[in-house]
């Protein structure tokens, strides 16, 4: 090899060199630009549909953020050492900024978490997420009927290692009344079954434009529990350990199902006495049917889907149904037999507002029912349900876990 082939192709290494480090330094200047603004539009409510989409993912992407940042971070400082000053520093303020924006909203979401008596795996939160619906139930059940002859089933998550009955909790999904299924969180009901829970997975009529179904729905949990309570033997349910889970949607069709259940007026499509749980968690629940179409954000779009939920569900409008809306209205269903309820509200929700979760909460409390409620910050509406392991699943899993083990003993 001579002198010059040797030169040249050790100029072409260090051309191919050079390209490398400037595709590297642009890359990271645009992960360090994502990572800013997500940590700021996650801290700051008042960026607009920014900060909407950052509340709703910062439980779940924040950690991992925050992870780029300080990688852009390290990019931006080596840059600089290596001659490249002004973009090596401008990687470096916005790897800094994303680094510290999103290690700050971590660190007020675990202080929730943990001050709620929750915890939370940063290592699983960062490097553990999986799909939320990556499970499957051991068995599934016919309970009921719809309005129109279809099978209603119950997906049954039986606990691990059970030695005779095992406390149980019946879970109502959300999805506004017209959407979701009963496993679309079967990662989580797994390991709850894992944890030593028998998990009972509801099916219920959805509504649609034409078939709105606040009379059906409600009778068909409460025929749900009723069957439960009969086949309580052959499942290891013990009953006197029993508690109802609703996230949104579900969190207003169990409060209602177990504050008329303790009322002794529920009514079940299948007949029977509805069992009244020993306790009742709800995740961001629509309490309040009426406030969820009047409470509405305003504007070209806003609050479009919360309106469509209640007249879907209802038939139609509050002016148009106040009868319906007053009976599917959690409050109405406020005694003080009502059993304890654990309370999960996002303080960014825009779909069911936080305000009329927590005036239901105070209106509970004015009643006699032992409510406990917690307010996780910078989050909103289903912020549990974006990946297992994340810390919005990590966070409501403990906090209710914690709860549960006190209230089934």
């Amino acid at each position: 090899m001579t002198e010059s082939t040797s030169s040249l192709q050790h100029s072409k290494l260090g051309g191919v060199s050079k390209v490398f480090r400037v595709v590297m330094l642009v890359l990271a200047l645009m992960l360090g630009v994502i990572a800013a603004i997500f940590g700021l539009a996650s801290l700051i409510p008042g960026l607009g549909p920014l900060s909407t989409v950052a509340a709703r993912l910062a439980p779940t992407m924040a950690p991992i953020v925050a992870l780029a940042g300080l990688i852009v971070l390290v990019v931006g400082i080596v840059a600089v050492r290596r001659g490249h000053r002004r973009t090596g520093a401008v990687a470096t303020v916005l790897g800094g900024i994303g680094a510290v924006a999103n290690i700050a909203v971590v660190i007020v979401l675990v202080g929730a978490i943990t001050s709620a008596g929750g915890s939370v795996n940063i290592f699983a939160a960062t490097f553990g997420l999986s799909a939320m619906d990556a499970a499957t139930p051991d068995r599934h059940e016919v309970y009921d009927k719809t309005s129109s002859g279809d099978d209603l089933s119950l997906s049954i998550y039986e606990p691990r290692g059970a030695n005779g009955s095992a406390p149980t909790i019946m879970v109502v999904h959300g999805g506004g009344w017209i959407a979701g299924e009963p496993n679309a969180t079967s990662s989580e009901l797994r390991t709850l079954a894992d944890h030593g829970y028998l998990v009972v997975s509801v099916e219920y009529e959805l509504a649609t434009r034409d078939n709105a179904t606040w009379q059906s729905a409600p009778a068909q949990v409460a025929c749900a529990a009723t069957w439960i309570q009969v086949h309580a033997g052959s499942l290891g349910a013990d009953m006197d350990r029993l508690a109802f889970w609703g996230e949104s949607s579900g969190g207003n069709l169990v409060a209602n199902t177990a504050g008329a259940a303790a009322e002794g007026s529920a009514e079940s499509s299948c007949g029977g006495k509805v069992p009244v749980p020993a306790a009742v968690v709800a995740d961001y629940p629509a309490f309040d049917v009426t406030g969820l179409y009047e409470s509405a954000p305003a504007g070209p779009g806003a609050g479009t889907g919360s309106r469509i939920f209640a007249t879907s569900y209802t038939g139609g409008t509050p002016e148009e149904f106040p009868k319906r809306c007053a009976a599917v209205n959690s409050a109405t269903h406020l005694i003080a037999a009502a059993p304890p309820t654990l309370m999960m509200t996002a303080m960014r929700d825009d779909v069911i507002m936080p305000a009329d979760q927590l005036a239901w909460a105070d209106a509970a409390r004015d009643r006699g029912v032992d409510v406990q409620t917690v307010q996780v910050p910078l989050a909103n509406h289903a912020y549990t349900q974006k990946a297992k392991n994340s810390l919005g699943s990590q966070g409501h899993l403990s906090i209710a876990e914690a709860y549960l083990s006190e209230r089934l003993r």
